[in-house]
C-alpha cells in the first residue's frame, strides 16, 4: 500500500511563524516541486525491514491563507498536481488539502491532504501534528496514509514558491483562457481561448523563468468568440519540452490571461 511523505520546501526564508503574528504568507501563491529530492517512496517505515522503491516527483500546487486562531495560521492547498514516472509513462497524483502552523511554545505543523493516485478514488493522508524543523514559508513534513505503518506510502515533496518572470496577474477578464486539457498532459494540451472582438493576438508557453519555450501565435488576428490552440509539449526548436510546470499566456488589445500546465514525461 503507498504511503506518501510530503515534504514541502518553499522559497523565501522568512522567521518562525509567532502564534499571533500576521501571516507573512497571505493571498494564493503557487509553489513548484524541486525535484530531485521529490520523490514517491513506497515501502517499510517506522523500523520495519523491508526495502523501499523510490520515484522521483515533480509538479506543483497552490497555498491559499484562509485565516488565523488563537494557535495556528491555516491554508488551503489546491491544484495538487503531481507525477512520477512508473514504467513506460507517467502517473498522476492530483488532489486538494490543508495545511497549518503555529503553536504555543514551541512551533507545530500539521497537513492534511485527499490524493487521487493513478486515478483512483482519493485517499485521506495526515501529518498529524509534527514540529516545525524549517522556517515558515519554507516547509517540511510528513503525511501518511495509515498513521506511519509499517507498509505505508510516502511522498517526499520539496517545493519553492514560483516567482514567474513575466507573468503578472490576469487582466481584463472577458480575455479568458478558459481551458487548458488534459492537465497535466503528456503529449499534448488543447488550449482553448475567449475574445470578446476581433483582433490580433499573442500566444505562448514560457517555463516559470519567465523564458519562452514554444510560440503558438504572434500578432495572429483571429475572430470574437471561442478560438482553439494546440500545444504538442515541444520547443521552439522542435525538441521535446522537459516534463515540468509551464505557463500558457495569452495577450491582446482587451487584455491578458494565463493559465498554469503540468507536463508529464
Amino acid at each position: 500500500m503507498l504511503r506518501i511523505q510530503l515534504t514541502v520546501i518553499a522559497a523565501g526564508v522568512m522567521g518562525l511563524l509567532a502564534p499571533a503574528a500576521t501571516p507573512a504568507h497571505a493571498g494564493t501563491t503557487l509553489y513548484s516541486l524541486v525535484t530531485p529530492p521529490s520523490a514517491l517512496e513506497v515501502g517499510c517505515f517506522g523500523g520495519c525491514e523491508c526495502p523501499t522503491q523510490l520515484f522521483t516527483t515533480y509538479g506543483s500546487f497552490q497555498l491559499t491563507l484562509t485565516g488565523s486562531d488563537p494557535l495556528f495560521t491555516n491554508y488551503d492547498i489546491s491544484d495538487y498536481i503531481v507525477s512520477f514516472n512508473n514504467g513506460p509513462g507517467a502517473v498522476s497524483i492530483v488532489g486538494s488539502g490543508h495545511y497549518r502552523v503555529g503553536g504555543e511554545v514551541a512551533q507545530l505543523q500539521q497537513m492534511t491532504l485527499d490524493l487521487s493516485v493513478w486515478g483512483r478514488p482519493p485517499q485521506h493522508f495526515d501529518s498529524g501534528l509534527q514540529p516545525v524543523s524549517v522556517p515558515f514559508p519554507q516547509i517540511d513534513i510528513a503525511c501518511a496514509l495509515h498513521g506511519f505503518a509499517c507498509q505505508d506510502s510516502v511522498v517526499n515533496v520539496h517545493a519553492s514558491p514560483a516567482e514567474v518572470a513575466g507573468v503578472a496577474p490576469s487582466g481584463a477578464t472577458v480575455v479568458a483562457l478558459t481551458a487548458v486539457k488534459p492537465n497535466p498532459f503528456r503529449d499534448g494540451a488543447a488550449i482553448t481561448l475567449t475574445l470578446p472582438h476581433a483582433g490580433a493576438i499573442d500566444l505562448v508557453i514560457v517555463d516559470l523563468a519567465g523564458r519562452r519555450v514554444r510560440g503558438l501565435a504572434h500578432a495572429l488576428t483571429v475572430g470574437a468568440g471561442v478560438r482553439g490552440f494546440n500545444w504538442d509539449g515541444r520547443r521552439d526548436d522542435g525538441r521535446i519540452a522537459p516534463a515540468g510546470i509551464y505557463w500558457v499566456m495569452l495577450s491582446c488589445a482587451d487584455g491578458r490571461d494565463q493559465q498554469r500546465v503540468v507536463k508529464l514525461d
